[in-house]
């Protein structure tokens, strides 16, 4: 599939961001407000910027189709969150080419390791992870979900 990954920049490049995010929020089906998750969607020029994070954009034909978001979450340690690819394209190496450039912002940005909290219906997702070498761990924060699981991968 031919698609351009690239960093949120401008405004529009985080309104585009924020309609995936909110695409991912109806497809996961789960109550995401334990995670403050309207605040997110207002602040996520803040929450996933420089010099701290980033938004990893997917673009097939001029049109948005896949987000994720790196966001600080302590010394060293950045978190990755929203990993979504809309349903039509799923399974065409986009979400690869996010998890790729997501690593690559990381380490710029000077992150020794990465976590993640998924669930298991997400196997799609949880494959990928897997695929780019993240381990399971004991929880790191809040999920209500019975059976959320944890992530970790070292990057340097």
């Amino acid at each position: 599939m031919n698609h351009r990954i690239f960093i949120a920049e401008s405004d529009n490049d985080y309104v585009e961001a924020k309609k995936i995010i909110i695409a991912y929020s109806k497809f996961l089906g789960v109550d995401l407000s334990f995670q403050n998750f309207s605040k997110e969607l207002e602040d996520l020029n803040v929450m996933y910027a420089f010099p701290t994070g980033g938004m990893v954009l997917a673009e097939v034909s001029g049109e948005v189709v896949g987000a994720v978001g790196l966001r600080h979450f302590s010394d060293g340690v950045a978190e990755m969150k929203r990993m979504f690819v809309v349903p039509e394209f799923q399974g065409s190496g986009i979400g690869n080419s996010l998890i790729i450039e997501f690593f690559a912002q990381a380490v710029n940005l000077g992150y020794k390791s990465v976590k993640l909290d998924t669930i298991p219906e997400l196997d799609g997702a949880l494959s990928l992870y897997k695929k780019h070498g993240f381990l399971p761990i004991e929880a790191y924060r809040l999920n209500p979900h019975p059976n959320a699981i944890f992530m970790e991968k070292k990057i340097s």
